[in-house]
């Protein structure tokens, strides 16, 4: 496995970076949508001190000077000419009914009555006026007239119209007798308007000069002030505090924009440098760089964004719990590796509760505590551990779906733990920590198994399921093997068997290994016949042929195999057996019978295509596939000549070279060597050899199928029995 070069690391740690800056940003959409009139849900709090000039209580104090400023008035001469014509139409009206010979006194009363501008008039002061002598009426009507242009000659205010009708009877000559005093006090009273008229221009224009005095209102805010209670309308007024402090438009402060940067920064670089410390294998390219960046960025960013839309909760329902974030590190687990996928779940899990920790001050959240980030280290952190311990050597849909429920219990106990330390906890919690946990951990196991194939497939990893559907025997290809090539069929399910044990004992992954092995020859089935373990009967090909022609032959089978498993979509990783499981060794058989002939012939000729074995498994099954070609070759397969073939090939390779680009160590040599001995012990064990059968089980035999004797089945030739001595399978 080739570590990763320089430039993809720090590509790698650049695209982390930034995908990790971009998903802590601190811009939130949980901020709060308000408008004049609604009602509070909860208490908000100042997340800020601020001081701002408030644009509503300056225009509201503006709307109050102009108010205060009275209507500009000024006098109207016109209004005395108008009243005086109506006094005179009402004085010609009331001579024409006293003048009036045909009326009686009763129709003159009524006619007066009637006039217009005499409804303030009194019935007794009519009578009086049509019983005055007809050289008083005239005095009366110049008392009057000189009484109302008295009072609408001057200027008359609309709040002074009382005053100047309760002053008319100050004005009325003492030479009058009462009842024409009286008559000429009703008469004129009705007639006394106001003469003060606004000047609207003379007003505006002092309003707005009162308006541009006022000094601009100053509103101080300290932090965490209560701007708006629980169940309290909002007015105006809160709605422009909201705005000031910053709960209403989002805002981006650069120190906090500088502390997700060196966050972000110190992340990114330590998982760069872990993953050039430690190479994994899958990660190898710098696509499979990109979307690793993307599987740790994009936890973190739906967890700032999920949490900043459902806490604080009010009251407490647990909903901040409920996200799969457990995912992410199972699917690295199950593509990947076990270490990797921890190392990822405590960053994701560490990002999560800074995610948190950064709400009160850019969003409404103003009421986090402790507890809340002590629940997200807990439940998300276990849960991930859990999840990758679960999942890392799954291979089947339910154990997905088991670890989905381990991390379902996990973070319920998680959550247990934590509410009985809670002052306010409540009896119904427990009833929102089990929904919270049971979404969580299904969701989590769901994710897991519909998004693995398709994100191995993104990262041109083998999945453990695909590995098991290609390890069934009554595959395509396998089914082809059998049928075509069952000689290599039978030699492939043992060396599956062996390299499957040895790779389980080193720690290397015995299932891949072990459809590896399956697969490793299946260019033997374009010719089979060239193969030993194929030619049951017959002529063998080769005797035809040069040793260099044959050894072509033989080697095309890596050639063609590689180009089958590319037809059919076996994956990468499968393929790589192919031509890893011979490297670039000799076909030893034939490039020695060509030194027979040439013994300086050129090697180059005989030789696999290789690569040499890159990963521990395609070492081990190129050790497993000569190991049970040399035992099966062997007439003598003693457990002792067993162990002496094991060692010398394991050595031969060792010596050629073609596990220098594995990193398999010593000790894993050893252990593999001392495990094949044991598998090929029982493999090649040994039968005893059964006596021939005596002369009573011989007659019973025939007897079976004596003329005349009905059956149990049809009848068959009796197989020949092996000679004396014979062993049996």
């Amino acid at each position: 496995m080739r570590p990763l070069t320089t430039p993809q690391v720090l590509l790698f740690a650049l695209a982390l970076a930034v995908a990790l800056v971009v998903a802590l940003f601190p811009l939130y959409p949980g901020q709060l949508r308000v408008a004049e009139g609604n009602v509070a849900a909860r208490t908000i709090r100042s997340p800020r001190a601020a001081t701002f000039e408030s644009d509503v209580l300056t225009q509201r104090a503006m709307e109050d000077a102009g108010r205060a400023v009275p209507d500009v008035q000024v006098y109207d001469p016109t209004v005395r000419d108008e009243q005086l014509a109506k006094l005179a139409a009402a004085t010609v009206s009331i001579a024409e009914v006293r003048d009036n010979a045909s009326l009686d006194d009763a129709a003159k009363r009524a006619r007066l009555l009637s006039v217009e501008n005499l409804s303030g008039v009194s019935r007794g002061s009519i009578d009086a006026v049509l019983a005055l002598p007809p050289d008083r009426w005239p005095a009366v009507v110049t008392e009057a007239e000189q009484a109302l242009a008295g009072a609408v000659g001057q200027s008359v205010a609309p709040e002074g119209i009382q005053a100047a009708q309760d002053g008319l009877r100050n004005q009325i000559s003492p030479d009058l007798s009462g009842d024409e005093a009286n008559f000429v006090a009703e008469l004129v009273r009705p007639l006394i308007v106001p003469t003060l008229v606004v000047d609207q221009a003379a007003t505006e224009q002092a309003r707005e000069t009162a308006t541009q005095n006022v000094q601009p209102v100053q509103v101080t805010i300290a932090e965490n002030q209560e701007i708006v209670a629980a169940n309290q309308p909002i007015d105006a007024t809160t709605v422009e505090v909201l705005e000031e402090v910053g709960l209403l438009t989002p805002r981006v402060e650069w120190q906090r924009l500088l502390a997700v940067v060196i966050i972000a920064a110190l992340v990114a670089a330590s998982l760069a440098l872990y993953v050039a410390l430690f190479p994994t294998r899958g990660i190898t390219s710098e696509r499979n760089l990109l979307l690793l960046a993307l599987l740790i960025a994009a936890p973190a960013l739906i967890a700032k964004v999920y949490f900043s839309l459902v806490l604080p909760e009010e009251p407490q329902r647990f909903l901040a719990y409920l996200l799969p974030l457990a995912a992410a590190p199972m699917l690295i687990a199950a593509l990947l590796e076990a270490r990797l996928a921890i190392v990822i779940g405590f960053l994701q899990t560490g990002l999560a509760a800074l995610a948190i920790i950064f709400l009160p001050d850019t969003s409404l959240v103003a009421s986090i505590q402790p507890l809340d980030v002590g629940r997200v280290l807990a439940v998300y952190g276990l849960g991930g551990i859990v999840g990758v311990f679960a999942v890392h050597r799954a291979e089947r849909a339910n154990q997905y779906a088991a670890a989905g429920v381990l991390v379902g219990l996990v973070a319920l106990a998680a959550l247990f733990a934590l509410w009985l330390i809670d002052t306010e906890r409540r009896a119904l919690d427990a009833v929102w920590m089990l929904n919270a946990a049971a979404i969580n951990g299904a969701g989590a196991g769901l994710l897991t198994t519909g998004a693995i194939s398709a994100v191995g497939a993104l990262l041109g990893v083998t999945t453990r399921v695909q590995l098991m559907e290609l390890g069934q025997l009554n595959a395509p290809l396998l089914r082809r093997l059998q049928d075509e090539a069952p000689g290599t069929f039978h030699h492939s399910v043992i060396v599956a068997n062996l390299a499957e044990r040895a790779a389980d004992l080193v720690g290397a992954d015995s299932l891949l290994a072990r459809v590896g092995c399956y697969y490793h020859d299946i260019g033997k089935v374009l010719q089979p016949g060239f193969y030993i373990e194929n030619q049951l009967a017959g002529d063998n090909p080769h005797d035809g042929l040069a040793p260099t022609a044959s050894a072509r032959v033989i080697a095309q089978h890596v050639k063609g195999g590689q180009e089958l498993a590319r037809r059919h979509g076996l994956p990468g990783r499968v393929r790589a057996f192919i031509p890893e499981h011979h490297g670039t060794r000799l076909v030893a058989y034939f490039y020695r019978v060509a030194t027979q002939q040439d013994p300086d012939v050129d090697q180059t000729l005989f030789r696999y295509p290789g690569p040499k074995p890159q990963s521990r498994e395609t070492a081990i099954v190129m050790l497993a596939d000569s190991t049970e070609a040399m035992v099966r070759a062997q007439e003598d397969r003693s457990a002792e000549r067993i162990d002496v073939i094991v060692e010398e090939v394991i050595a031969e390779r060792v010596a050629e070279g073609e596990l220098d680009d594995c990193d398999l160590t010593l000790r894993d040599i050893r252990t593999i060597a001392e495990s094949f001995k044991q598998t090929l012990r029982g493999v090649y064990h040994p039968r005893i050899a059964y006596p021939e059968p005596t002369e009573t089980e011989r007659r019973a035999l025939i007897g079976r199928f004596r003329p005349g004797r009905r059956a149990a089945r049809p009848p068959a030739t009796p197989a020949p029995l092996p000679p004396q001595g014979q062993r049996t399978p």
